[in-house]
């Protein structure tokens, strides 16, 4: 792979360095802007005669002739080759994560470990001055960064300080650094170095922890700062690296694990290098704090928006926490609920005992009201119950779904009185996540993608209740709104060949949510454009094993492929055919899941997805994960994780622990995926399915079956082999 930005980071503890070849430096991102304090880094080799070879991070040094990069979920490693000395340098800095661990995912530290070695020359090559001995060097400058030498190597220090459009005051606090090596020696103020000579052919290596200690409170919650959540596993800083350096083989260990699952998969490298840069960008965006009264906090920023937990973007993140990490979605869906507001506000008297939930939680370091311009009634309250509702069935925590009914069933009420016609199709509090859109795709009244995901919904909303054997159920409410909502999308919105993006043909009555001015009147355009959102609702039922309602699948499917050939780009589809630019990786990515459930196979397409991280990863101000073209600015987003389920639909992944059941149904005839919902982290076992096809037939083998106590796999398409 060639050189890209990336990022090291943790989860929550905003300890992120971003590694930007392009801009010859790495940044230091804490609680402000991502690029917030340049770094000078020299890492490289020097010589016996003075001269430095370094990684393109440093202004200071001699680059390396060729260099290359390749992304795990865990790590990032450089490979540099300098022919004339006949040496290969290699880094790799591994940014500890491994799913459902908070001590190793939390704590503010990274390894950066350090080699060179000879390197063979090809018979067609001449190494004119072979190296034989010299220095490791690894060395920091930055303006505005004090910097002092330590016991075993330098700390130093600046100050991070959040974006001047931060309500009220702008916060400022002081970060803290440290970069240590037990065997090296420490030169100036910021540098350490290891000598190396290579005349007896072994390798030379020196291993760094790079670690941060922040014990101030930063994130402000309902107006309390709350410390950050490693702060409670670990007593100080020389207790976490002591504990770091000790712990490494366990800790190496369990990262392989995680990383050699998603770099064996068989949905090729574009996935591989695809996931390994979206979970980097939204570790970069996490935040894990400690509440007063015990509660955890944790929230992800909206990228370069920096709202906390949007739900419509963390609606398409979690696929990530359904795979590797439910109780981090488990933390969400307790946060949200306190974001409640009276459904009147939007719809009048009609609105009367129902409520929808806030678009966010807070911006940049202050949780506890919305900071989006305007509210997406209609679209977060279905993400919403579609989130609680699977993860209930997905999990089997039943019974801690059942506490959020009532909620839910306000939330529910609101989509059903946002109909105003009575036809089952929302028409009210319909702006949504597509921001950039044109109005009919944005915010057109009986748009027909909330219209299915509203169905989804409420059907979800009936199966949670009938799970919760509630009292009094108003299940079939649900349903019957349900079904009547189908049969008019089905009776009015199906044009021959695909699904009308919206129902209303005019801008009668149509508001313009940024502005709030009426859209002058006359045809609503793009109404009856191709969309790549019609079925986008449904993902969720099919994923956690929820029975659906009779749509008509072969239309869905239909609507899918020809959506795809009006809006086709060289990097993926756009919103719709009605004329936009932008591609929005996240949403080609969703559509291309819904497809695999519904039988066609879309998932090649994520070497466009990736072309487009390649492209922009090596420009100007490059930001990690970007979620959509040039178009828009949703740079260092945390949407890429929509990439995690993509093993679980090609498996035709669908699980009930509620009821008991796993289905697959393999989209492709050839495949291997591990079964990430399925794992055991602790015992460091994880399920992998395997389908080949052999004279026409295709059998299925699923390991680790003795994983699946309590749940009986049926396997669609493809005979299982015997345990």
């Amino acid at each position: 792979m060639h050189l890209i930005a990336d990022a090291a980071a943790t989860l929550g503890s905003r300890f992120n360095l971003i590694f930007d070849p392009r801009d010859h430096c790495a940044y230091q991102n804490a609680y402000g802007d991502f690029r917030e304090q340049p770094l000078d880094l020299v890492l490289g080799i020097k010589t016996a005669e003075g001269a430095v070879w370094a990684l393109p991070f440093t202004r200071r040094a001699e680059h390396f002739p060729f260099v290359e990069q390749f992304g795990t979920l865990t790590s990032i490693v450089y490979r540099a080759v300098h022919p004339g000395l006949g040496v290969e340098f290699v880094v790799r800095v591994r940014s500890p994560f491994y799913p459902r661990d908070a001590r190793i995912s939390t704590a503010p530290f990274h390894y950066v470990d350090v080699q060179v070695s000879r390197r063979p020359a090809f018979r067609w090559e001449r190494c004119e001055s072979p190296l034989e001995a010299g220095e490791l060097v690894f060395e920091l400058s930055g303006s505005g960064v004090e910097f002092a030498r330590c016991e075993q190597g330098f700390r130093y220090a600046f100050t991070s300080s959040t974006p001047a459009e931060q309500d009220g005051e702008p916060l400022s606090a002081a970060v803290e650094c440290w970069v240590e090596a037990a065997a090296a020696e420490a030169f100036g103020a910021s540098g350490l170095r290891r000598p190396f000579n290579l005349a007896d052919g072994r390798k030379a290596r020196m291993n760094l922890i790079w670690s941060h200690w922040q014990p101030e409170p930063i994130l402000e919650v309902f107006e309390q700062r709350t410390p950050f959540k490693y702060l409670s596993l670990f007593d100080s800083r020389r207790e976490m690296v002591a504990w770091a350096r000790a712990g490494r083989a366990e800790i190496d260990e369990r990262c392989d694990l995680l990383d050699h699952a998603v770099e064996g998969w068989s949905l090729s490298s574009s996935a591989s290098d695809l996931a390994a840069l979206a979970l980097h960008s939204l570790l970069v965006d996490s935040w894990w704090t400690t509440r007063r009264d015990g509660r955890d906090w944790f929230s992800v920023w909206e990228g370069s928006c920096f709202y906390h937990s949007t739900i419509d973007v963390e609606y398409n993140d979690a696929l990530l926490y359904f795979a590797l990490w439910p109780e981090l979605l488990e933390m969400l869906l307790d946060e949200w609920a306190d974001f409640e507001v009276d459904g009147s506000e939007t719809l009048g008297p009609a609105g009367k005992g129902s409520s929808f939930l806030c678009h966010d939680m807070g911006r940049f370091c202050r949780v506890g009201r919305q900071g989006y311009p305007h509210h997406m009634e209609v679209e977060e309250n279905a993400d919403y119950l579609l989130l609680l509702s699977a993860w209930a069935s997905f999990t089997g925590n039943v019974a801690k779904a059942a506490g959020k009914l009532a909620l839910c069933r306000r939330l529910g009420e609101f989509l059903v009185e946002a109909d105003s016609t009575g036809n089952g199709v929302p028409d009210r509090g319909v702006a949504n996540t597509v921001d950039d859109a044109g109005p009919a795709v944005q915010y057109g009244r009986e748009q027909v993608y909330l219209a299915v995901k509203t169905q989804a919904a409420l059907w979800a909303l009936a199966d949670l209740e009938q799970k919760c054997e509630a009292k009094d159920s108003l299940a079939e409410r649900w349903r019957a709104f349900t079904s009547k909502s189908v049969k008019t999308v089905e009776d009015e919105a199906w044009l021959g060949d695909h699904y009308a993006t919206a129902l209303a043909r005019t801008t009668e009555g149509l508001t313009d949510p940024w502005t709030g001015e009426p859209l002058p009147p006359g045809e609503l355009a793009g109404w009856d454009a191709y969309s790549i959102y019609t079925a986008n609702g449904l993902l969720y039922l099919f994923l956690a094993g929820i029975k659906m309602p009779r749509w008509k699948r072969n239309r869905l499917a239909a609507d899918i492929e020809a959506a795809a050939g009006r809006t086709m780009t060289p990097y993926g589809c756009r919103h719709s055919s009605a004329g936009e630019r932008t591609v929005w990786f996240s949403q080609n990515m969703w559509r291309d899941y819904v497809a695999a459930y519904l039988g066609v196979d879309m998932l090649g397409n994520v070497s466009r997805y990736w072309s487009y991280q390649a492209a922009t990863g090596d420009n100007w101000r490059s930001s990690l994960y970007y979620d959509t073209t040039d178009a828009n600015n949703l740079n260092f987003y945390p949407r890429g994780a929509t990439v995690f389920g993509m093993p679980m639909s090609a498996a035709g992944l669908r699980l009930s622990r509620a009821d008991g059941e796993l289905t697959l149904a393999p989209v492709r005839t050839t495949l291997s995926v591990p079964l990430l919902p399925l794992a055991d982290w602790a015992a460091m076992r994880i399920p992998v399915l395997t389908v080949r096809q052999r004279e026409g037939v295709a059998s299925a083998r699923l390991s680790e079956r003795g994983l699946l106590e309590g749940l009986t796999p049926t396997v669609v398409g493809a005979e299982l082999e015997p345990d």
